[in-house]
This record gives C-alpha cells, sequence and structure tokens, in this order.
C-alpha cells in the first residue's frame, strides 16, 4: 500500500471553471470512535471529504493518507473508500461527506483535475461554516431556499478549484502538483541562486501557499530544504573527493566560504574539516560490505544476504537493511548513514528511495572484478594504499594456490561448474566459482564454455535446459545446490536419462561443493574458496 501525501494526476489542457456546474446530491455528518466507516464500494458521484475533528486515516483505492483537523479530500466516482479513526489514541473522528456531480459545458467532459487527492481549504473556518449551513438547509423548505442553498455550495465549489489549480505554461495542474515540481526542480537546480519568491512565481500561487504546500510535502522550509540538499551534497564530495574547501563550497551553491562553513556546522553538528578529518564516516552498503570489511571499516548497515560465509565475525553488529525480496527503508532512515555505497544493478525506483536517505556512490558490478571492486571502494575512500596491499597479498596466495593444485589435477582434465538454484540449472563461467577453479586454479573448463569465453570473459554464466547438458561434457563436474527447492531440482536431474548418460557421472567425477562457500562473489569470499578449492581437489 502507497502511503501518500499528495496524488499525481496526469497534467490536463487549460480549462475554463465557469464551464462547470456542480450538481449537489447529499451532505452527511459522520461521527465514527475505532470502527472503521466503510462507504459504498461504487459511488456514481464525486465525494468530498472534509475532516472537522480529530485524526485517523483515510483510504482511497490502494491509497493511504492521514487524516486530521482540518484536512480535505477529493474522491472520483468508482474509488473505494474508507475511513478509520487513530486507534492509537482512541480518538473520536468527525468529517462531512459531500456528495455531488458535475455538469460539464464542454464537448468532452473532463474529471475533476484534483480527485483521489488530498486538496487544499483555505481558510479552514470558512469552509466549516459552509459544512454547517449545507447540513442545516439540506432539506430546503421553499424554492429560495433551495436556490440559495445550491448557489452557495457552487460558489463554494468554484473556490476549491481556484485555490487548487493552477496554469504553467500550457498545462492546468493542482496547486500540489505545481509545488510538488518545483520541490523536483530543486534536486536538479539546488546550487542555484534562487529565492522562494521566484520559486512561487514559478508556479504561479502565493509566497504564503507555496510555503505552507511546500512544508506539508517536505516537512521544511524552502531555505531550510535547499540548505539541506546543498550540505548533503557537500558532504558527498568532502567523502569521495580531493578538492579544495572552497571549490566545493562554490560548487553545491555557496559564494561565501565563511557562511557555507557556518551552514554546516548548523547542520551537520561538526565544520567541514572536523567532518573529513574525524573520518567517522557512517557507510551503508548495498553490494560490497565484504570490500568494506576487509579495508576494516565495518558499515552501519548493509542487507544481511550480502555477508556470506567467509564475512564471519566481522560482520557482527551490521543492521540488516533487507532480505532478497525487499529493502527496510524505515532502517535505513533510523541509520542516518553519512554515504550509501551501491552497484549499477540496483532498479531505478530502490536509486530513487536511497537518493532521498543520503548520497549514493555507485561501483559497476559486472564491468569490474572482486579486487577491482575492492580498489574502486579504496579509491573513494581515500584508503588506496590498504587496497592496494590486500590485493597484493591475496595474489600472492592465488600463485602458492596454483602452484600447489598441479599436484591434484592433471593439465588436460577438463572440469564443468554446474550451479542449480530452484528449479534452473547454470553453467557457471569464469566469475564467482568460476573465478578460483578458471582463473586462479588454472583448470580448463569445457571446451564450449572455453570458447565462449574467448569471446565474453568475466562471465557468471548462463541457464541451460537438462537435454542441454551434452553440449557442457567435462571429465570432472562440481555442482552447487543453493537451497531447498534446489535440492529437489538437483534429486530429479539425477534420475534424468540425459544426466545419466554424462562421461563424468557415469565415471562417478561429480561432487556437490558447499553452496554457502561458493555462492557469493566478494574479495573476502574468494580468499577463502582458495583454501576450501584446495582441500576439495586435494580429497577428491
Amino acid at each position: 500500500m502507497n502511503i501518500r501525501t499528495a496524488h499525481r494526476n496526469s497534467p490536463l489542457p487549460p480549462t475554463a471553471f465557469h464551464s462547470y456546474f456542480f450538481r449537489f446530491v447529499d451532505i452527511e455528518s459522520v461521527t465514527i470512535n475505532t470502527t472503521p466507516k466503510l462507504l459504498p464500494d461504487v459511488s456514481l458521484s464525486y465525494r468530498l471529504i472534509v475532516v472537522s475533528e480529530g485524526s485517523g486515516s483515510i483510504y482511497i483505492d490502494d491509497s493511504c493518507y492521514r487524516a486530521v483537523t482540518g484536512n480535505c479530500y477529493a474522491v472520483s466516482p468508482g474509488a473505494k473508500l474508507v475511513i478509520s479513526s487513530s486507534l492509537e489514541e482512541q480518538e473520536v473522528l468527525h468529517y462531512f461527506s459531500v456528495t455531488f456531480d458535475i455538469i460539464s459545458a464542454l464537448p468532452d467532459e473532463r474529471p475533476l483535475p484534483f480527485a483521489n487527492s488530498e486538496i487544499i481549504i483555505n481558510p479552514f473556518v470558512r469552509t466549516l461554516t459552509v459544512m454547517h449551513k449545507l447540513t442545516a438547509l439540506k432539506h430546503p423548505e421553499s424554492e429560495d431556499e433551495q436556490l440559495s442553498y445550491h448557489f452557495r455550495f457552487q460558489k463554494w465549489m468554484h473556490t476549491l478549484l481556484k485555490q487548487n489549480t493552477v496554469t504553467v505554461g500550457f498545462e492546468t495542474v493542482t496547486s500540489m502538483q505545481a509545488v510538488e515540481q518545483s520541490v523536483s526542480f530543486l534536486k536538479d537546480h539546488f546550487n542555484e541562486e534562487i529565492s522562494t519568491k521566484q520559486l512561487a512565481e514559478k508556479t504561479g500561487i502565493s509566497i504564503k501557499q507555496y510555503i505552507r504546500l511546500f512544508k506539508h510535502i517536505t516537512g521544511v522550509t524552502p531555505h531550510e530544504y535547499i540548505s539541506t540538499l546543498r550540505i548533503r551534497k557537500a558532504k558527498e564530495l568532502l567523502l569521495v573527493s580531493r578538492q579544495p574547501l572552497a571549490e566545493i563550497a562554490e560548487q553545491v551553491g555557496y559564494r561565501d566560504s565563511y557562511y557555507f562553513n557556518r551552514r554546516f556546522k548548523q547542520i551537520t553538528g561538526v565544520p567541514p574539516r572536523v567532518y573529513v578529518n574525524t573520518r567517522q564516516y557512517k557507510i551503508m552498503s548495498m553490494s560490497y560490505v565484504c570490500a568494506l570489511l576487509a579495508l576494516g571499516i565495518k558499515p552501519i548497515g548493509a542487507p544481511a544476504y550480502h555477508m556470506g560465509y567467509y564475512a564471519g565475525r566481522l560482520g557482527d553488529n551490521i543492521t540488516n537493511i533487507g532480505d532478497k525480496s525487499i529493502l527496510y527503508y524505515d532502517r535505513m532512515r533510523a541509520l542516518k548513514p553519512d554515504l550509501i555505497i551501491s552497484c549499477d544493478t540496483i532498479d531505478p525506483e530502490t536509486q530513487q528511495q536511497l537518493e532521498h536517505i543520503a548520497p549514493i556512490v555507485t561501483i559497476p558490478w559486472m564491468d569490474l572484478h572482486a579486487t577491482e571492486h575492492l580498489q574502486a571502494i579504496g579509491d573513494v575512500l581515500g584508503m588506496e594504499k590498504q587496497a592496494k596491499s590486500w590485493i597484493d597479498d591475496y595474489e600472492l596466495k592465488r600463485e602458492v594456490a596454483h602452484q600447489r593444485i598441479k599436484n591434484y589435477v592433471s593439465k588436460d582434465e577438463t572440469v564443468g561448474l554446474l550451479l542449480i538454484e530452484g528449479s534452473e540449472i547454470y553453467v557457471l563461467g569464469d566469475r564467482n566459482a568460476g573465478e578460483i577453479m578458471y582463473r586462479s586454479f588454472g583448470l580448463q573448463p569445457p571446451p564450449l564454455v572455453q570458447h565462449l569465453l574467448v569471446e565474453h570473459p568475466n562471465q557468471y554464466g548462463r541457464k541451460v535446459e537438462v537435454e542441454q547438458l551434452w553440449q557442457y561434457e567435462a571429465d570432472r563436474l562440481f555442482v552447487i545446490v543453493y537451497g531447498a527447492e534446489a535440492a529437489t531440482t538437483y534429486k530429479q536431474l539425477q534420475q534424468n536419462p540425459v544426466w545419466e548418460q554424462l562421461s563424468a557421472v557415469r565415471q562417478g567425477k561429480v561432487q556437490t561443493i558447499d553452496s554457502e562457500k561458493w555462492i557469493y562473489y566478494d574479495v573476502l569470499s574468494l580468499s577463502g574458496q582458495l583454501d576450501d578449492g584446495i582441500n576439495i581437489l586435494a580429497k577428491r
């Protein structure tokens, strides 16, 4: 379910509001305690919900809004509406539900521009007066009363339209949308000199209304928001660049270095130089937790499934910020990281969520080997020497392992690597387990794999069907079975005639290896796999 503060409707062409006629249908005054109020699932009319007292939640289709005194919500025909009071505070929630239809003089009837969203009602006292008068005159006794009744409602609705729509260029958008657009604009232009007055003029609404809506969307004033964006970018540059402070200040929008220092300290608690020199950065990792641990840096948070078998106790007390199917953004925000180190395989929606939490440094995943991941992170954090020292030690260990392995494997013997994950089978290339078996130990892959790696090196592998396994015949097979479902798949595979005809199977040269040790691809895992690989080959 989406928790929203504003709804983004598609922009509409400029609308002549005088062409709208609003036909009043009904008004209902409702008080609820703890039992949710489920209004009719399908209403053929528009509805306005005006909260006059208390607090709670309003659900419009799959969107949830916080209902508090003074808020108003517009609901389209056909939308499902559920309203409940605050269960925690056991508050009474009172609201008015106004039902109406729209009659348009235009040939193509247009929907209410701000339907299915929270809307502006200003001043609220005037709206409350209208609600009470409409309720009192719900059953007019004369034709004059009925005309007065409908005129009052028509006038109020046109006031709502004027308050909630502006024309930006050739588009008519809600006032909330216009301010949201300016918030997005600031994300790319925060380093420019721009005043609140200019932002308000750009959206076509008054400064007072602009500031109120801006705070409603972001929680802060435009000035505070710009300062936050500037200091966040400055923190990123201080962490990952070698630029002088004066250049960083100018790059983020401060022409005066003294003022930059003062604002930085106000927001972070320490001056820029102290922030850099203490180097007590709070780093969160999305994919490279083991590389950070190899450098002696313990990130404050990382997805648990990236820790790996060989991280061991080095990973103690690192907050788990996600599982394979979900990320815990609330935990990330609570950690308040200074920097997020991520990879280029993150989807755009996740990337956008992370950008709201802290500056991000992106390290390419598939374009680099694990040791290159380590060196890139070392370069970012000013730990180039530490990264190089670790890599030098690892390369020496690789060379020793390569020499030892000659005692256990014939140079003409081919070795195949299979990964079974879920119901799928993969033939592995020279990455992950292949990094050790093929690139470090120098074992010979099956001819077809060798041909593919010559054309496209640094490949994880490819998914294959059972019927294709004969194409990857090898003298010896190592199988990684990852997960409970994979164990069932492997058991079924062993009973398949195609499997039984493979040379390695007939010769009894198939061996499963520990998936927890061999599924991960990072520098700590590679170092551990060198040792485990020698033990496996020595005992075969």
